[in-house]
């Protein structure tokens, strides 16, 4: 049974101070455990509470490896509203002891690092400051790193699941994580269900996954919301080339025009210039844009469905799966809607195109800077936006107005909400498409279907945590 101490807070002239958890392992005398005068070795890591309920959280989080936790104030100062919060509760102020609970079950997971990833720095980040939060809270982990581009897809789609029934921790990028959920919905032993819950240590260039749905964008905060249990149901999307006979599967975006070009170059600077490489593959492009051509065709989504919807969803031909259905890489080539009067056909030229799968935030740039901002991750539909035109000075001020959150409301710029939209690149456009900053050149027409709450997250969406 493990036990956690809990100072009183104290106050200061601007509100109380910010808790801290400090958890050291009780001594052993003749081989038992004592709880008398823990010796101040720091055994874990500092654990930063917003709010005594979280707090709370922490200390449980570590039960069943007989943990004391000593929670004392921080030099930081809590909001008027967080200082409220402390003195109202009752949770810490008024419980010495906070019981732990029975010992856990240990969790085994499986941990892949990709070791390129954050200008090299992710293997460091993960063993100094991950991998002794998540010991202390029992985790069993086996490490695999990384090789090669596709070494993770590979290991997903072969790896025995029964060694890693807890989850894959992903330490890296976007990329490494789309990788790992290509492989785990490529495996004929599972058919698509019943696949593991996938954790996220944001460690690279780009990680806009775990900021937009976790609300966490650093390793330590993101190893926490591992640690404090939950997890978060993810739509996926579908990208089918029927005529190559190709199917990649994203949770971020799918992007098209200036943005796949930029991608695209953006390879030639990884070793150089780390996260700086999309910028200077930006600014060469910019240089040198040329101009974009596409047809396409989008089935606009409907808060309400007619009966014409449901009985094409009961035939298996809307553009969503239900999570209980069986799926394969067959049915993923079906989720074409063949609604033809409902689908909206465009043609012309498109600085660029992206379907979004959620809000789309990008860690490294200003908070204000979200692509998709009425995207949910699992609202059963994906964000279209349209950027018409061609033009250095129209882009200029799409990429301007986007970094303070005003890009929607320019003239030339469409948002729509779909269930499935087909794009095909015409004329001399490049045939590049970016999926969760993993880049794919196919010809021929692509199709971008949902399949609903197919991906699960381990830690808590805060919007379902309050």
């Amino acid at each position: 049974m493990g036990f956690a101490r809990a100072i009183d807070t104290v106050y200061c002239n601007a509100g109380l101070r910010l808790p801290t958890l400090h958890l050291y392992p009780p001594r052993r005398v003749c081989g038992l455990y004592t709880f008398r005068t823990p010796q101040r070795r720091q055994a874990g890591g500092c654990f930063l509470a917003l709010n005594s309920r979280e707090a709370i959280q922490q200390i449980s989080a570590s039960a069943g490896n007989k943990c004391f936790a000593n929670h004392f104030s921080h030099q930081m100062m809590l909001s008027e509203k967080q200082a409220a919060d402390f003195a109202a509760s009752s949770l810490i102020h008024y419980q010495p002891y906070v019981r732990c609970g029975a010992p856990r079950t240990p969790r085994n997971v499986l941990v892949i690092l990709n070791p390129h990833s954050g200008r090299g720095r992710s293997g460091e980040v993960f063993y100094e400051q991950v991998q002794p939060i998540l010991k202390l809270a029992g985790f069993r982990m086996k490490v695999v790193e990384t090789g090669a581009a596709g070494h993770a897809k590979n290991l997903a789609s072969t790896v025995d699941l029964g060694t890693c029934p807890d989850g894959i921790i992903c330490v890296g990028g976007d990329g490494i994580v789309n990788e790992v959920l290509n492989g785990l919905l490529s495996r004929v032993d599972t058919n698509g269900k019943n696949l593991p819950p996938i954790g996220i240590v944001p460690a690279g260039s780009d990680n806009s996954l775990a900021w937009s749905v976790l609300g966490v964008r650093d390793p330590i905060p993101a190893a926490l919301s591992i640690v404090k249990g939950g997890s978060t149901a993810v739509d996926v999307f579908a990208c089918n080339w029927p005529q190559a006979g190709v199917t990649h599967f994203g949770v971020t975006a799918s992007y098209f025009g200036f943005l796949g070009d930029v991608l695209e170059l953006s390879e030639k600077y990884r070793v150089q210039f780390g996260p700086l490489r999309y910028f200077i593959a930006g600014v060469l492009k910019f240089l040198s844009l040329p101009e974009y051509s596409f047809e396409l065709e989008y089935l606009p989504s409907t808060a309400k469905k007619s009966e014409e919807d449901n009985v094409l969803e009961d035939k298996g031909k809307f553009g969503t799966l239900d999570q209980s259905d069986d799926f394969s890489l067959e049915q993923v080539k079906e989720l074409n809607p063949d609604l033809e009067t409902k689908w909206v056909r465009r043609k012309g030229r498109y600085l660029g195109i992206l379907v979004c799968n959620h809000s789309c935030k990008t860690a490294q740039s200003l908070s204000s800077e979200v692509v998709a901002p009425k995207a949910e991750h699992d609202d059963n539909s994906l964000d279209l936006i349209l950027v018409h035109g061609s033009g250095r000075m129209r882009l200029l001020r799409f990429f301007v107005d986007l970094q303070f959150g005003q890009h929607l409301s320019l003239p030339f710029v469409e948002y729509v909400k779909v269930k499935s939209v087909k794009i095909k690149p015409i004329g001399n456009t490049h045939n590049g498409c970016g999926i969760d900053g993993e880049l794919l050149r196919l010809d021929g027409q692509v199709v971008c279907s949902l399949l609903p709450e197919k991906f699960v997250l381990l830690g808590c969406n805060p919007r379902d945590c309050k």
